[in-house]
């Protein structure tokens, strides 16, 4: 799969989530294997989610970089999703989620993965 490829998945995944309001997403073609996406999905309830990957795609799929933000409509965290290095204490290093301020341990996840996650969090 190359990079417009994967992009294409994501955007189907978005159009297929009835919980998804808006898309502003961008896509940035760093190679034919390289890309990075990044933006909002506008949710019910006023719950936005900030996307944001940088990925690999050949010759399978790693994330190297993600942060998928979840908040209220005035503003507040609600889950944020990421893989960034600075919780070594959690057995899923880098891989975790935040939950308000506690931190906590989980598999990496893709953005479909957290289109699904979400609906706990907004219904």
């Amino acid at each position: 799969m190359n990079s417009r490829e994967y992009y294409a998945s994501v955007q189907t995944a978005i159009l297929a989530a009835p919980h998804v309001i808006q898309s502003d997403i961008s896509f940035d073609e760093v190679s034919e294997e390289e890309c990075y996406i990044r933006g909002m999905l506008s949710l019910n309830g006023g719950y936005e989610l900030h996307i944001a990957e940088y990925v690999v795609t050949e010759p399978q799929i790693k994330r190297l970089k993600y942060r998928y933000h979840l908040q209220s409509s005035d503003n507040k965290l609600v889950a944020r999703w990421d893989n960034a290095a600075h919780h070594p204490e959690v057995k899923t290093h880098p891989d975790h989620l935040h939950l308000g301020e506690k931190v906590k341990a989980n598999p990496p996840v893709d953005i479909p993965q957290v289109l699904a996650d979400v609906l706990s969090f907004i219904e």
